[in-house]
Order: C-alpha cells, then structure tokens, then sequence
C-alpha cells in the first residue's frame, strides 16, 4: 500500500483530470471562506457550491455531503492528522480482539487526543462545527480501507460479542449504543463546554470507567432472551 492509498479522502472519488481537481479544490476553498466569514449563514451543501461556483450536481458528483468537505478541509490543512487517524484505528483495529478492557481504555484516549489534537490546529473553526464531522464520521473514514463498519455502534458490538460470546445480541447492542452515546456525547461536551478536560487524567478515567461498567456489567439482562 503506498502513501497515497494511506491518505484519507473524504471525496466519493478522487479526481483525476485537471478540470476535476480544480473543482475539488473550488468546492473546498469555499467551504474555507464560508467558516472564516463569521456570518450567521449555515455551512450548506448548496451554500458551498454556490460560492465554489459549481452546480450542486457538480458538488454531489464529489462529495456525498458538507460534513464530508469539512473532513477534507480540516485533514488539507493538516496533512500528518490523515495519518494519524489511520494509524490509531489500524491499532484500535488490532487491541479490539486482544482486550476488551484495553480497547475501551485505549478508545477514551484517542477520542480525547483527536479532539486536542484539532482544536491545537483548527482552534474556534472546529469547536464550532466539530458536530458536523463527530468522531464516527471520523471512525468510518479512517477504517473504510481497512475493514467494513457502519458505525462506531456496530464496531464495538462486533468486540463485546467477540470476549463475551454468551452475552445475548440484543444485551449486546444496548451496551453498544450506551458506550458510543456515552464516549462520543461526553467529549463532545467537551469540546464545547471544558475543552481544558480532555487532557485531564482524571477525566478520562471517569470516562473509562464508565464505559467500562457498561461492557462489564453482569445481570439479569445478560440472560434475556435474544430479541429487540
């Protein structure tokens, strides 16, 4: 695998005549100048193209949406974080089957480091619009080439079924759900109101531990019949 095929694109496609790249490049340079603009206009995937100057058909051939322009701007602007992220989730990707403690650990401290890691290089720009991206956007972008997953969800239910075979698949999904709600909620939180706290050890060990007692958790639910 080369250099390139380790860049995350957000793109449905990567352009390769010059006529497509310059409307790649368009459409994110817009999308630069709607966030510095300050203006109470919502970022838009029609407000985009009509900066760019494209029509929105143009837009969709690209791009499935703006989340994903924003994925691409913030990953331009910061070439090493696309090698970062693969890097993590190639590592969560491997722990995930070795230790289910470890994982969960393990996924506090690269949800918490992402977040740092862009508010350091993006500052006011990703505190405002870190939501539209959410670390699942993020997940699925840094995975698709190397493992199939629909969400954060799905991925840590495929890893509490994994070390805990006899826990019923609809315990499984609950827990899945409460972990991901919990982790990426909580830092989001974060992010928007302490972002002070997400370097905090303290912090991050209670959000540890709290998604350690949902994955953990033994009781009468453990034993419900496998159904929605």
């Amino acid at each position: 695998m080369t250099d390139a095929d380790n860049r995350l694109q957000a793109t449905r496609r990567e352009p390769k005549q010059a006529r497509s790249r310059l409307l790649v490049a368009s459409i994110r340079e817009a999308c630069r100048r709607i966030l510095g603009d300050n203006s109470a206009e919502s970022l838009t995937a029609q407000r985009i193209a009509d900066v760019a100057g494209v029509t929105i058909g143009s837009f969709y051939q690209y791009y499935p949406n703006k989340e994903a322009v924003l994925l691409d701007v913030l990953l331009e602007d910061a070439p090493e974080e696309a090698d970062q992220l693969a890097s993590e989730t190639r590592y969560l990707g491997t722990l995930r089957w070795q230790s289910l403690e470890n994982t969960l650990r393990e996924l506090v401290v690269v949800t918490c480091e992402r977040h740092r890691r862009l508010l350091q290089r993006h500052g006011e720009i990703y505190r405002g619009y870190h939501r539209e991206i959410g670390f699942d956007t993020l997940i699925q972008a840094s995975v698709r080439r190397y493992a199939p997953t629909s969400s954060l969800q799905e991925w840590l239910q495929e890893t509490l079924l994994h070390h805990r075979p006899e826990m019923p698949a609809a315990t499984a999904t609950f827990r899945a759900f409460l972990i991901a709600t919990t982790l990426t909620e909580s830092s989001a939180r974060a992010v928007d109101e302490h972002p002070e706290w997400l370097g905090s050890a303290a912090f991050r060990a209670e959000l540890q531990q709290m998604l350690l007692a949902h994955a953990l958790h033994t009781g009468p639910a453990d034993a419900a019949p496998d159904h929605p």
